[in-house]
């Protein structure tokens, strides 16, 4: 890669990467939360089944 290319590549790339990097934390929050709605759904199935008999 010659520096020509590799000052385009770093010129178009450093500009947008705050955005890039907010966005990914946005996702691994997201994650997180879809992580401990999984959990609450599987306690709330299994005191469903017990009250319930179901």
């Amino acid at each position: 890669m010659d520096v020509e290319t590799l000052g385009i590549l770093l010129g178009a790339v450093l500009p947008i990467y705050p955005v890039l990097f907010t966005i990914h934390q946005k996702i691994g929050q997201y994650d997180e939360i879809v992580e401990e709605f999984k959990k609450l759904r599987e306690e709330h199935e299994l005191y469903r089944e017990e009250f319930h008999g179901a």
